[in-house]
């Protein structure tokens, strides 16, 4: 029987004996079964294990509710382990990058920051991390439990002389998510809360469900802020820079602080007294840590909690170039940042736009207009809306396209993309949903371009057209309606170029520098 079909089968309960091996609690969170010597059928099904609940099921075809471990095996050479979803079987630290030796030595931390894999056909052999005829051996592995979360257990397995004859001694895991448990121990007092332990879950921008521990953390003096009552540390690393605010507000009464390190003494970068949210500014790869406890002593929180971080908008969006109505050069050679987008009117769904580009257009006059990305050596993709989007959210298109039929300027059929009324007449899976929405005349539009394909540089055209533009304001090239310090930076950029020419002699030079300056500020 294969895998796949041994896992649609596991939930079904067969004639086999069933026979439940009552799990003994330690005296803290580490719950250990005590000997219970289960019996392993040596064929393709062996023995589903329920570690919580200690049912287990030997027999062809068969299954425990909930299982978590599941030792089998044909083979006289080799111990099989099969894995569940969100289970894995761990791979013993001395046995280098080998994923078939899974014997562990005694005392092994067994832990998120350990090295995890799903199924295994472990060797029967001498060397490190291999099983041993007429031995037993502990095996680690993790587990979805009944709360949702995951957690950590070990297991002692014994194989016989004849290599055939397999047996579960007896097994522990850690009823605290997220807390590693060290193989061959029998339950005892829980490890203290390390704030800075390499495994404890780590915050991102957006929204994070993060495992909590409120068994073992200790409280945290914020100092001005009050105390975090049952403190827990999250890392966060900045990914650009600008402000973060970070929010547990989904729990009750819950404090939430930022800090620059995890060890005792650690500077309080920003909280709010009482208060479940706190932002502050922080510098590209800035490291902190989030800090979420209590607001009070006999305040409880869940053990799985909710954060969301806000962070500030796309760097490469608010430093868009600057699109003019008309040809605009594409070229997403240099890019490698994906973008998400909305790719629907109602909002449901989403598209993602490979190596993608920003410009920002300004309108000059209020009508329907046209945006599309001709005369393309590849695949391309285009979106347009009003406001940059905040790093690691989707852009809230306004229209958006894939595919759309040939320009009418050249191109590829179908590698294309136009936003108009129609989308370009393009239809199916790749349509998008057009530009339904006249623009309005001096209103920014950003506007995001980019591959199908990771793999793929295009270069295209970005050609905007529309209702006929104002007469131009000369040397406005933002169209933002003042002559400024942003229009003197492109004209000195675009120097001995056609981009900023003024006076139309092909070049940007003194003259055009002069007319600039000349009609400083406001336009007429």
């Amino acid at each position: 029987m294969s895998h796949s079909n041994r896992l649609g089968q596991h939930l079904a309960l067969c004639t086999a004996a069933v026979a439940t091996a009552l799990a003994t609690t330690a005296n803290a969170d580490v719950v250990y079964s005590g000997v219970v010597n289960i019996p392993i059928q040596f064929n393709i099904d062996g023995c589903y294990l329920n570690v919580e609940t200690g049912v287990y099921v030997n027999g062809p075809n068969s299954g425990a509710p909930g299982w978590d471990v599941n030792p089998y095996g044909t083979s006289l050479t080799a111990v099989s382990l099969f894995a569940a979803t969100g289970t894995g079987y761990m791979r013993n630290p001395g046995a280098g990058t080998s994923t078939a030796r899974t014997n562990l030595d005694a005392d092994t931390s067994i832990d998120p920051a350990s090295f995890f894999y799903g199924s295994s056909s472990a060797t029967i052999g001498t060397l490190v991390g291999q099983w041993s005829a007429n031995a037993s051996g502990i095996f680690g592995f993790k587990f979805v439990a009944a709360d949702g979360l995951v957690h950590y257990g070990w297991l002692r397995m014994a194989i016989g002389a004849d290599a055939a004859t397999r047996t579960i001694v007896d097994y522990a895991y850690d009823t605290i998510p997220a807390t590693g448990v060290r193989a061959g121990t029998g339950g005892g007092p829980p490890p203290a809360y390390d704030p800075c332990a390499p495994f404890n879950p780590t915050a991102s921008v957006g929204n994070n469900s993060l495992a909590m521990n409120q068994a073992t953390a200790t409280d945290r003096d914020l100092g001005s802020c009050g105390i975090s009552y049952k403190a827990n540390f999250y890392k966060f690393v900045a990914p650009v820079a600008g402000a973060y605010a970070f929010n547990a507000c989904a729990a009750a009464d819950a404090r939430v602080a930022v800090l620059d390190g995890c060890a005792p003494g650690s500077g309080v970068l920003s909280c709010s007294s009482g208060s479940c949210q706190t932002e502050l500014s922080l510098t590209a790869s800035q490291t902190v840590y989030v800090v979420v406890g209590g607001a009070t002593a006999s305040t409880v929180l869940p053990t799985s909690i909710g954060i969301v971080v806000s962070g500030p908008p796309i760097p490469a969006c608010v430093d868009a170039v600057v699109a003019v109505f008309g040809d605009n050069v594409f070229d997403d050679t240099a890019s490698t940042t994906p973008q998400t987008v909305v790719s629907n009117l109602a909002g449901t769904t989403t598209a993602v736009i490979q190596k993608s580009v920003w410009y920002k257009f300004t309108a000059g006059a209020t009508g329907a207009y046209s945006f599309r990305l001709c005369g393309s050596t590849g695949d391309t993709m285009i979106a347009i809306g009003q406001t940059c989007p905040t790093i690691g959210t989707t852009f809230q298109s306004l229209a958006y396209n894939d595919d759309a039929p040939l320009c009418s300027s050249g191109g590829t059929a179908n590698l294309a993309s136009i936003i108009d009324a129609t989308n370009g007449g393009s239809t199916g899976s790749f349509a998008g949903f057009p530009l339904t929405q006249d623009l309005v005349s001096g209103q920014d539009y950003y506007i995001v371009a980019g591959s199908f394909s990771a793999a793929a540089n295009v270069t295209s055209i970005l050609a905007i057209d529309g209702p006929p533009q104002a007469p131009p304001c000369p040397g406005d090239y933002d169209a933002s309606g003042i002559r400024d310090g942003a229009d003197l930076a492109t004209l000195l950029s675009a120097w001995g170029t056609p981009a900023g020419d003024i006076d139309g002699d092909g070049a940007t030079g003194g003259s055009d520098l002069a007319t600039l300056l000349s009609g400083w500020g406001v336009c007429p």
